[in-house]
């Protein structure tokens, strides 16, 4: 397969799972925005403390199975190995299932010792019904693995916007139904977790037919030459890589699991301490005070980090797709190939990630009027400001974090992550009880943490690739069409607020703020759009690799 073939494959892969998580992030957004809003922001706290669990756990148990079969799957296909192609799929299976049996036991049988760790007691009951998810997605894991390995990216696609339909259906809809019937928070918020267990379930239904049907049409033959190798070998192989990948990626899902223990405890620490002070009420009405205000708090710097994840959910396709061909292209010594991969995803994450997150930057607080409705503490815009500038450095982190990968450079790449993870420990710690600083020091910490990491990643790729990727030039023309978009996004929702309610003035207040705010984002995006063309941000190589990239070169008049 030429140059332009395997990097345009990568960018229709690309392009699957990327319209595949907008999808996913679009329901999920349906699913946790009202969700904040039934359960206000102590019962989003609550919720969040035992999703970051869930999402720990099922890190450790899972997340280096896929990663790590995609990988080994490409290279033995790309090899002309089917035979080893279909022994990988159930050693690895296998290999994982006991991790993931282990950890379904831990939350169902010590739900309420968990929950109480966590400082949030009435997490208990959400956390024992994720407990049976885990066990699935272990299955669900082997055949996205198997399915992108094979550059087959619809099974692993489809089965997200399954995943992510069910859990809007099944969890928005209980937390709904038992809120308004009058049932205890605890108890919708287990409601509205398991429609998470739901999803997976069906999504591992729909996954093992897709695969049952990737099978059959996947004709390649058996030679004698083709015989596959040990399972003990396979295990080795896998492990090689899913373990250094899942000790990088566990240190981050512990990040939001530590933040939560620390987060609530600190903060509780220090309005305690100032109740105390006053002197007025009983110690456990001051200690319900507390514990309601640092919820209160936790709950929405929840909210911002559910907003700032979404940029980064349109790179995480990007990263899992290049993958695979950087690691076939090398696998057949076509470092040329993997070098032009690498650049050609490093800039579309450029393109992507800066607008977004200065858009969050600029328009923090209308996009928290908007989608909380006020029911949020006031430090909320501000928390999102902060979250904007991270998830800029935390979408940069997704794509080289694949690329790294892909290299086996996994030894640096968890270097980076301990690095991060320290830093941001260290100041959540003590910037959370800086009257400086408050719950912003959480936002901070996570800023910094990110753009550790990505300046880690960065210098290393730098020095241990051949030929690496050159960030003065890809970053350049980006940062200059989005230093302009982000001015013009701002002038133009201070003016549509103004226009609105100077011509309108019996419109409400949140429909001015919501007027505004479309508008302003529906003019940056021209606005940014046009400078991206003019500026010649976006190569015709890049466009070409697109799906109809021809025409949609034609129509956006890129010449080079």
């Amino acid at each position: 397969m030429t140059h332009f073939r395997q990097n345009r494959s990568y960018l229709h892969g690309a392009a699957i799972l990327a319209a595949a998580m907008a999808i996913a992030r679009v329901l999920g957004g349906i699913y946790r925005i009202p969700l904040a809003n039934i359960l206000g922001d102590a019962g989003f706290s609550t919720f969040t403390v035992a999703q970051n669990l869930y999402v720990f756990l099922l890190t450790v148990c899972t997340v280096g199975l896929p990663v790590a079969l995609s990988k080994i799957v490409a290279a033995a296909d790309a090899l002309g190995r089917p035979g080893q192609v279909r022994r990988l799929f159930f050693v690895g299976r296998n290999t994982f299932l006991i991790p993931s049996l282990t950890a379904f036991l831990v939350m169902t049988i010590f739900h309420r010792q968990l929950a109480e760790w966590s400082n949030s007691p009435s997490a208990a009951y959400a956390i024992l019904v994720l407990g049976p998810a885990l066990l699935l997605v272990c299955q669900i894991s082997a055949y996205r693995g198997y399915c992108q390995g094979l550059s087959d990216m619809v099974p692993t696609s489809v089965s997200q916007i399954i995943e992510a339909f069910v859990r809007l259906a099944v969890g928005l809809g209980l937390a709904w139904v038992l809120a308004t019937r009058g049932f205890q928070t605890p108890i919708t918020i287990a409601g509205a977790s398991l429609g998470v267990t739901a999803s997976v379930g069906v999504s591992c239904i729909y996954l093992y037919f897709a695969k049952r049907k990737r099978e059959r049409a996947y004709h390649a033959v058996y030679s004698p030459a083709d015989t596959p190798d040990a399972s003990r070998q396979m295990v080795r192989n896998l492990l090689q890589v899913a373990v250094p990948f899942t000790i990088g990626s566990s240190i981050l899902s512990a990040l939001p699991l530590l933040d939560n223990t620390i987060i609530l405890g600190r903060l509780q620490g220090v309005y305690l301490s100032e109740l105390q002070a006053v002197g007025s009420l009983t110690y456990v009405e001051m200690y319900e005070a507390a514990y309601a205000a640092a919820k209160s708090l936790h709950g929405t710097y929840s909210m911002t980090v559910l907003l700032s994840n979404l940029p980064a959910s349109f790179i995480v396709p990007i990263s899992v797709a290049i993958l695979p061909v950087i690691s076939a292209a090398l696998a057949k010594q076509q470092d040329g190939t993997a070098r032009q991969t690498t650049e050609s995803g490093i800039r579309v994450t450029c393109l992507l990630a800066l607008p977004a997150g200065v858009g969050l930057m600029v328009l923090a607080e209308p996009i928290m009027q908007t989608l909380f409705f006020g029911s949020f503490a006031p430090q909320g815009p501000m928390l999102l400001f902060f979250m904007g500038i991270s998830a800029i450095f935390l979408c940069f982190f997704q794509v080289t974090n694949g690329v790294m990968q892909a290299y086996g450079l996994l030894r640096y790449l968890v270097v980076s992550l301990l690095a991060g993870a320290v830093v941001r420990i260290a100041l959540t710690w003590f910037l959370l009880v800086n009257p400086w600083f408050g719950i912003y020091g959480a936002a901070v910490s996570t800023l910094v943490c990110f753009a550790l990491i990505s300046f880690i990643n960065a210098m290393v790729l730098k020095r241990k690739i051949t030929n690496p990727p050159q960030f003065s030039r890809v970053l350049i023309k980006p940062l200059i069409c989005v230093a302009v978009m982000g001015v013009a996004a701002w002038g133009i929702y201070a003016l549509s607020s103004y226009l609105l309610s100077a011509l309108l003035p019996g419109l409400s207040e949140r429909v001015v703020i919501l007027g505004a705010l479309l508008a302003s984002i529906g003019l940056a995006m021209v606005v940014y759009l046009v400078l991206v063309i003019v500026l010649k941000a976006l190569t015709l190589e890049d466009v070409r690799m697109l799906p109809k990239g021809e025409k949609l070169a034609k129509l956006l008049r890129i010449r080079s």
